[in-house]
């Protein structure tokens, strides 16, 4: 089971300024996700249902979104590291 991603640290470093250290808790949007994503796959389901009726060629919003939601899960485990200017910042979503 791929289970969504619940934090984002990101860790900022430079040589004049003391380190920064803001982890970002996600777990407390994914109720609210939940919430937008059921009612985006209701339209689409719809969307798909008119879209067969008229005859169009595509006509798979749905698998489009739940595709997309399924992307979302996999940047779990995903690190950035970005180094420009005497500055460091990491980024880690776990």
């Amino acid at each position: 089971m791929v289970l969504p991603p619940a934090f984002i640290n990101v860790r900022v470093r430079s040589a004049e300024t003391p380190d920064v250290h803001v982890p970002l808790p996600l777990f407390l949007l994914w109720p609210l996700l939940l919430v937008l994503a059921l009612l985006a796959l209701l339209f689409t389901l719809l969307a798909d249902f008119v879209l067969l009726l008229a005859g169009a060629r595509y006509h798979r919003f749905s698998l489009l979104l739940l595709h997309s939601l399924r992307l979302l899960a996999d940047v779990r485990g995903t690190s950035a590291r970005i180094n420009r200017n005497r500055k460091l910042v990491d980024i880690e979503i776990h």
